[in-house]
């Protein structure tokens, strides 16, 4: 059965043949390609470390499986194979939700967790890939804390940027400064950004609470100086509908309103390129 505990350290002189050594060798390899800008290596990489992943599926361990997944299908869509990534995002889903359904039903709880967070993660990369090339759904604001109200139809001719966050989300606090600087810089130029968040503390809970964790949602907002639009939703439906559970999640429409990217943003080098790209077309 696959593991779902924290991968141990392979020793190079024990453990070098087996499956789970050969794709974690497989996988930094590919990664060291990568970063030196060989792309197409990088592929052939982690597709050889896929088959074996194939071949020995229950000798891979889980969150090993899920990185292999993200990592390959992230790939496919740097070099333009939408199709391939979407396929392999499909298939890796379907394979880890079968794992988790055993795991949440026999595990540990700390195995229960781990499989349950991979699964979602490799499940919203595929939602997210669907989406690409596709008209963006609309959104659904319940409240808005600042420039609203608005909406993607309102942003058509233009170039929207979703930011989906948390008040209790390190890296969203990260992300903010960024996103402030892009709209200050770039919403000139046509683009207009829309934060959203929904209530995860009181979720469900009393109207104080929900009310406490609204002032909370402010307060952040406050402490960023953001001056850009900042809704929150009714619940979960647009997280789910924009594969957007892990935070931040950035998607990226352009002028007609179809999704041409959806991932971390911030720094991401396909962002900053999918971004000027469509900010600068017609």
């Amino acid at each position: 059965m696959v593991t779902t505990d924290t991968e141990p350290t392979i020793s190079s002189e024990v453990n070098a043949g087996t499956p789970q050594a050969r794709v974690l060798a497989d996988l930094d390899r590919a990664s060291e390609l990568q970063y030196h800008g060989k792309l197409a290596e990088a592929v052939c990489q982690l597709e050889a470390a896929l088959a074996i992943s194939h071949a020995t599926p229950y000798e891979i361990e889980f969150m090993t499986r899920i990185r292999l997944g993200m990592a390959l299908a992230d790939l496919y869509l740097a070099l333009d194979r939408l199709e391939d990534a979407r396929t392999l995002a499909t298939n890796e889903a379907t394979f880890t939700d079968k794992i988790n359904q055993v795991m949440q039903a026999t595990g540990t709880p700390s195995q229960k967790r781990t499989a349950m967070g991979g699964y979602f993660q490799i499940r919203d990369r595929a939602t997210q890939l669907m989406l690409i090339g596709e008209e963006a759904p609309e959104i659904s604001v319940k409240q808005w804390i600042t420039g609203g109200p608005a909406s993607l139809s309102d942003s058509r001719g233009r170039v929207a940027l979703l930011e989906f966050w948390a008040t209790w989300c390190k890296p969203c606090h990260e992300m903010f400064p960024k996103l402030n600087m892009l709209h200050e810089k770039r919403s000139s130029q046509g683009l207009d950004i829309i934060a959203l968040t929904r209530h995860y503390l009181a979720y469900r809970g009393t109207d104080q609470a929900m009310a406490d964790e609204l002032e909370l949602m402010r307060k952040m907002v406050t402490d960023h100086s953001i001056r850009f639009h900042v809704g929150v939703a009714e619940d979960e439906g647009l997280q789910t509908i924009y594969g957007a559970n892990g935070l931040p999640t950035v998607i990226l429409i352009d002028r007609k309103g179809i999704v041409r990217y959806a991932g971390a943003g911030g720094d991401e080098p396909i962002f900053v390129r999918t971004l000027d790209k469509y900010l600068t077309a017609d």
